[in-house]
């Protein structure tokens, strides 16, 4: 209760009376793992998650809450690895497709990311975060107007996705519709008032500057490309990675 009120250290402090008094309670050091996540306390997550698949080897709930830890902390093979230990266990589990799908873009590994944003909506097909997570990956595939219908479909089944509104936004703003980007971004702000990447898109189609963009949207535009990098140095570049003895 008090992690779905956000009172996440009064919830850590709960769970961890729990564990105390049961330690072989693996629903709890999951429960417990969540909260630290939640709190940024990613090491802690790990270990939790980590505890209650030691106690429960079949707990697929806990293989995909290690993964999106393990994602969080861009280890993305072994957060791959996690996910698909969760499918194995469970596979008709959608929400663990669509994450396997997010790992996957983040390798750069886009077709097979699409397989899985598809699957997990086959499953699943009201899962909103499954739509918008395929938008993004079809917009990077350059894929624009199919991104544009993921996106709203998305957004029909979730109206107040804050998040899928501002994809919307970027991918309208490619298409070149530049007033249909705007009232996306618009949307996103009205939805989430503190969303720096969207005020800083919005601003740059208003005419508004700035000498500087938000941290939050570098972060995330740097996040974003970083685990691609090397992907793109073997595959379109050429490079060989490797390192002198």
């Amino acid at each position: 209760t008090l992690k779905e009120m956000r009172r996440f250290e009064e919830a850590e402090a709960s769970f961890k009376k729990a564990v105390r008094s049961k330690p072989d309670y693996a629903e709890a050091h999951n429960n417990l793992g969540v909260t630290l996540q939640e709190l940024g306390k990613l090491e802690g997550a790990e270990v939790s998650f980590k505890k209650a698949i030691t106690l429960k080897p079949d707990y697929a709930e806990a293989y995909n809450n290690l993964g999106n830890t393990l994602k969080e902390m861009r280890r993305f093979e072994e957060a791959e690895a996690s996910f698909k230990k969760a499918l194995r266990l469970k596979p008709d589990y959608p929400e663990a497709y669509s994450n396997l799908g997010n790992t996957l873009r983040e390798q750069g590994r886009l077709g097979e990311a699409e397989e899985s944003f598809k699957k997990a909506i086959m499953l699943k097909p009201d899962l909103a975060e499954a739509y918008s997570n395929l938008g993004n990956t079809l917009k990077e595939m350059n894929r624009l107007d199919e991104a544009e219908s993921s996106f709203k479909q998305s957004i029909t089944l979730q109206p107040n996705y804050a998040e899928a509104h501002y994809n919307l936004g970027i991918t309208l703003q490619e298409l070149d519709r530049l007033d249909e980007a705007e009232s996306s971004f618009k949307k996103a702000i009205t939805l989430q008032p503190n969303y720096p990447s969207a005020k800083h898109m919005l601003a740059s189609l208003t005419g508004e500057t700035s000498t500087t963009a938000p941290q939050d949207y570098v972060e995330e535009l740097f996040d974003n490309y970083a685990a691609k990098f090397d992907n793109s140095l073997i595959k379109n570049l050429g490079y060989m990675l490797s390192w002198p003895v």
